[in-house]
């Protein structure tokens, strides 16, 4: 039988990384957002989870005052924190314009006046996420 040297080498060298990983006390810990599943059971629990997780901080450029999105101007002051973003999601989540059940355990929140989506995730140690899609309800509308 031959074995090509190459492919011998690679092997060695992933076998060799792995041992001193070990040797080293390496641990690979996943990434916050997917660290575990979400334990939010309440609409404030689940805003502040997701105000806390990735959503601000990649989506905040959204939640700033008269910026347009989707032909709609947020009417609503700059949202400046977590925390003011948290309560603002608490207000869609207590009286969404629509909601409905997704797949894989999530459910999606559409609030019409602000263009503003929610999509709460019991998979995801963030517990979803929440920004103001560019093609506004039809986003809302194509979730499943």
């Amino acid at each position: 039988m031959k074995i090509r040297f190459d492919a011998l080498r690679g092997l060695a060298r992933h076998v060799i990384m792995a041992g001193l990983m070990i040797a080293l006390g390496a641990v690979v810990v996943p990434s916050p957002s997917h660290a575990a599943s979400c334990t939010a059971t309440t609409n404030s629990a689940f805003a502040t989870t997701i105000a806390n997780g990735h959503a601000y901080t990649k989506h905040k450029d959204e939640f700033v005052k008269g910026k347009v999105i989707d032909n709609l101007a947020f009417p609503d002051a700059t949202i400046a924190s977590a925390g003011e973003f948290a309560t603002f999601l608490e207000g869609i989540l207590d009286a969404p314009s629509e909601n409905k059940s997704l797949a894989n355990s999530r459910a999606a929140y559409w609030d019409s006046r602000t263009g503003t989506i929610i999509i709460t995730n019991a998979n995801a140690g963030d517990c979803g996420t929440a920004f103001r899609p560019t093609d506004g309800v039809t986003y809302y509308n194509q979730q499943k």
